[in-house]
């Protein structure tokens, strides 16, 4: 057997070594990452699906807005009314299949996010953050805000690539939440012991968004969007009951918050002294605009 034979028999003799190797090794972590990918994609289909029931949700909330005000007029007799009754079964249905879509899709990033492990953490924080903005949809807004809170946190402290822009996405969705919540506990006829502080919070970090925009941004519509959510904040703990009602929910909030707010982290830690000011500027309208919303 001359040297190339033996060199070719060695090779050969190596390749059942390699294959297992690469299977319980290299190849478990590329399959691992490609039933992610699977997932990710099933994910985001969930997604999709969620927001086109979010946009039907809000469509029939603005309607039974329509049919509420049309009883008021002088005219209206029985059958404003009906279509009222009509008109807010149509929401309530709608709302609760956007809630268990939003609560599907939350699940589906969560399978992801098991998947994926600790590998990759760009994608990672993706994952987590698009799981909790679909919590806070599905109207576990107190669980999604604090899973933003913790993400907020993870990547402020990390150096890497992207982690910048994770937080300000983080910290975007995070005053949303806070504000949907805050506005729901107030419709709900709650206290202010449990309202104030989430509002006062969606605030100071709708604050600091603008602010920190104002510094590193040129883009004055985001900046101006962004001081109409601090704005939107104020007055809603500053206006009557009666003027909040009559007013549309974001387009992006659920109908209803489930859970404590009592168990959203630092609610006891943000004052709750009122703002000495009161600017009506950017209050209404349908949708309110900006990043987080």
């Amino acid at each position: 057997m001359n040297a190339l034979t033996r060199v070719s028999w060695t090779v050969w003799a190596l390749v059942p070594v390699v294959a297992i190797a690469v299977h319980f090794d290299a190849g478990q972590h590329m399959m691992a990452r490609d039933i992610a990918a699977d997932m990710l994609a099933t994910a985001q289909d969930q997604q999709t699906l969620a927001i086109e029931k979010q946009d039907a949700a809000y469509a029939a909330h603005l309607q039974t807005i329509e049919a509420r005000a049309a009883t008021f007029l002088p005219d209206a007799d029985a059958s404003a009314q009906q279509r009222l009754d009509e008109a807010l079964a149509a929401e309530v249905e709608a709302y609760e299949a956007a809630s268990v879509q939003w609560a599907s899709t939350a699940d589906a990033f969560k399978a992801v996010e098991e998947q994926l492990g600790t590998d990759n953490e760009a994608v990672l924080g993706e994952v987590q953050w698009a799981k909790a903005r679909a919590r806070v949809r599905a109207g576990d807004v107190w669980d999604g805000a604090n899973d933003l809170e913790e993400l907020l946190a993870k990547a402020q402290q990390s150096d890497a690539p992207g982690s910048a822009a994770l937080a300000k996405a983080a910290r975007e969705e995070l005053a949303a939440a806070c504000y949907f919540g805050a506005r729901l506990l107030r419709l709900e006829g709650k206290p202010a012991s449990d309202w104030r502080p989430q509002a006062i919070r969606a605030r100071q970090h709708f604050r600091y968004l603008a602010e920190d925009a104002a510094r590193s941004c040129c883009d004055t519509t985001e900046v101006r969007a962004l001081e109409d959510n601090v704005e939107r904040a104020i007055n809603l703990e500053l206006m009557d009951y009666s003027e909040l009602e009559g007013q549309p929910l974001p387009k992006q909030s659920p109908r209803q918050a489930r859970g404590n707010c009592k168990s959203c982290s630092n609610c006891n830690n943000v004052s709750q002294k009122p703002p000495k000011r009161k600017d009506g500027r950017g209050a209404g309208g349908a949708a309110p605009i900006g990043p987080g919303w």
